[in-house]
């Protein structure tokens, strides 16, 4: 049986760092929120935060709540994280993926979730949230504002799934190109480049870390994905990736299942889960057989 819950504030004194009244339409109508998508069976679980994409712009509903269920499904608590988007920077998305992080941690006891297995799932734009969430972990964005800001932000575990991992020019598509252009002036973009695109971020020790992306992605080429994986490797981290010949791009869990050879990543997925120590349930003995 699953447990939902009504969203819950990152800030619970209303106090949002880098707030901004003018922007508060559209998309950021509601910002920096968690959904909790809990187990209700009593037992103490890993937890897992969801990044959805959505080209910093907007937050894709099939990458909401159909992957906060299917991680019910083997045995995972789950969290649709609401991080803001443009026309605030881009890179506030991973400052509420940190505080996100924070959060569930500070409130494992409540949830009935195991404090040292709290991990994010991103994909495509959520995913550079995300692990930028997982490599700046330290980093001091603002002024503590509560006993939260002082629990660690650091993810136990990280999942990458066709994911904006670099922000080189060379790998953008002629859309984020044009919008990189529009929010980036000529003058700052080589060091935005190198302040915000995760290959160039990885550091040593980071999270265990399980990536995907198919070869044929048009939005994002699966050379970001590549980088990314040789940097984690060169700084000896734990990294899995899979590439798949065909798949395209925002599959997620709803359309990825329809599509052979791609429709692997969910028991790939699993069996790294269960190898890591994250899962408990029969899904995950299963996945390891």
């Amino acid at each position: 049986m699953i447990l939902e819950r009504k969203k819950v504030a990152l800030w619970e004194n209303g106090e949002i760092p880098f707030y901004d009244k003018e922007l508060e339409y559209g998309e950021n109508v509601e910002i920096a929120t968690l959904t909790p998508f809990l187990l209700n069976d009593g037992k103490e679980h890993a937890a897992v935060i969801v990044f959805p994409g959505g080209g910093y712009t907007h937050r894709s509903e099939k990458e909401s709540e159909p992957v906060a269920k299917y991680l019910n499904a083997i045995g995972l608590h789950a969290f649709i994280l609401n991080y803001r988007v443009i026309p605030y920077p881009p890179y506030l998305g991973s400052v509420d993926g940190k505080r996100a992080v924070r959060y569930v941690r500070a409130h494992a006891e409540e949830y009935h979730i195991l404090e040292n297995k709290i991990g994010v799932i991103g994909f495509s734009a959520g995913a550079g949230n995300a692990c930028m969430a997982a490599e700046l972990y330290d980093k001091s964005d603002y002024e503590q504002t509560d006993e939260i800001d002082k629990v660690s932000a650091r993810p136990d575990f990280c999942i990458f799934c066709y994911g904006a991992l670099s922000l080189k020019t060379e790998y953008m598509s002629e859309k984020d190109f044009t919008i990189f252009e529009s929010l980036v002036p000529e003058e700052d973009r080589e060091a935005f480049i190198r302040n915000y695109s995760c290959d160039l971020l990885v550091r040593e020790n980071m999270p265990p870390v399980f990536v995907w992306h198919a070869l044929d992605d048009e939005r994002v080429d699966a050379g970001v994905c590549l980088d990314f994986v040789k940097a984690m490797h060169k700084a000896g981290n734990d990294v899995e990736c899979h590439l798949f010949p065909v798949g395209g791009h925002g599959g997620s869990v709803t359309e990825s299942k329809n599509v052979v050879g791609l429709n692997q990543w969910f028991s790939l997925l699993e069996n790294w889960l269960a190898r890591k120590g994250f899962l408990y349930n029969n899904a995950g003995k299963k996945a390891i057989e």
